[in-house]
């Protein structure tokens, strides 16, 4: 993941500013050259890369498919139709208790 910071120095933040960083130029500057986001705040600036991008983006399906599935056995939990097979669910507590996962960590 890319991180770029720019600004004057940390000391002396709230000092006035004689002189400034280079800003970014504008997209349309850019030459057909995909620039990052940027958000920014006087002479300062934060870019976020195209992989922090891709990652939000595949959070979010993986939420969306999470919460599908809990949609879809809660539906089949309230028809009486759930069943559980506990074959399945015997060796998969086991494999994460022997995988020494962390509790909150996804299995």
């Amino acid at each position: 993941m890319d991180l770029r910071i720019q600004g004057e120095s940390l000391e002396g933040a709230l000092a006035p500013q004689t002189n400034r960083t280079q800003e970014t130029p504008p997209a349309s500057q850019s030459q057909g050259q995909r620039v990052p986001k940027a958000v920014e705040s006087g002479p300062d600036s934060v870019e976020i890369s195209g992989l922090s991008e891709r990652l939000s983006a595949a959070n979010q399906q993986e939420d969306a498919r999470v919460a599908g599935r809990v949609s879809t056995l809660a539906a089949l939990y309230a028809r009486g139709q759930y069943q559980v097979d506990s074959a399945n669910l015997s060796r998969a507590l086991v494999s994460h208790a022997l995988s020494g996962a962390v509790t909150g960590d996804k299995a």
